[in-house]
């Protein structure tokens, strides 16, 4: 009896315009099912041209807490995970009693109702995108709040590749790598540094063995060839210590000089 009038019911919503309504006040209605738990259940495949859900509630909104705010305000959901939440959710937060500002807040869970993504935006407010491993940990965070943009990689084992898909140069992986130039007003660097070379028990090299090194090999020791700048490039802070390593031999060889001359001059 139920089934037969659900369809004379929906015969007459075809078969009249009355302003596009069904002339049923109370109860579901199921396509496909003869057990709605919704208004409008649909068992199978919906097409339509455009779909328009209104449930924006006005600023000012009181909820009793997170979950009846949450309760009242999604426009839109997809899947279920293992807590029987949606996979994809949609939220229209007015301000509240729980947000200073109207937020939107999109989201994808997986299965085992662990967050993956999350797109959060403020009304005359912040931006935040958020990307999480099955762990929870945030592993990309882009927030901007319009003064400040800030994009986050926090954990160590983060790659990032530009013009290239390789961050392994030779067994060494790097968290940035370039295939390109790279342009900057500043660039600073964590290294170790060459003040040992003044230490009392420090082996300066003397002037003839620099020589016989140069004549040998082409080049200062402890410096890297050409040959080797061309195949392996150069660590930037390492290179920066070598240089000054040389800085401050050729410094000590400067007083060394010095006090010579000092003397040559003394015994005249």
């Amino acid at each position: 009896m139920k089934k037969l009038l659900c369809m004379a019911v929906f015969a007459g919503f075809l078969t009249t315009n009355a302003q596009n309504t069904f002339p049923v006040p109370t109860g579901n209605v199921g396509i496909g099912t003869l057990t709605p738990s919704e208004a409008l259940e649909v068992v199978g495949t919906v097409k339509a041209k455009f779909a328009f859900f209104n449930n924006s509630l006005p600023d000012g909104t009181i909820f009793i807490d997170a979950a009846d705010r949450g309760a009242q305000t999604q426009l839109l959901g997809a899947g279920t995970d293992s807590n029987g939440q949606p996979l994809m959710a949609f939220f229209d937060f007015p301000q509240s009693n729980i947000d200073a500002k109207a937020t939107i807040w999109f989201h994808l869970e997986d299965r085992n109702d662990a967050a993956r993504l999350r797109f959060i935006a403020q009304a005359n407010g912040a931006t935040n995108y958020k990307i999480y491993n099955k762990s929870q940990e945030s592993v990309y965070s882009l927030y901007e709040n319009s003064d400040n943009v800030y994009v986050q990689m926090p954990k160590e084992n983060s790659y990032v590749t530009i013009g290239t898909n390789s961050f392994n140069d030779n067994g060494e992986l790097y968290n940035l790598t370039v295939n390109g130039k790279v342009r900057a007003h500043s660039v600073k660097v964590y290294t170790d540094w060459a003040d040992y070379v003044f230490e009392e028990d420090y082996n300066l090299p003397t002037l003839e063995e620099v020589e016989n090194h140069i004549k040998t090999h082409g080049h200062l020791k402890d410096i890297p060839s050409a040959k080797e700048v061309e195949n392996n490039g150069v660590e930037l802070g390492e290179m920066n210590k070598l240089l000054l390593q040389k800085i401050e031999e050729l410094t000590l060889y400067t007083i060394e000089l010095k006090k010579e001359i000092d003397e040559l001059k003394a015994k005249k």
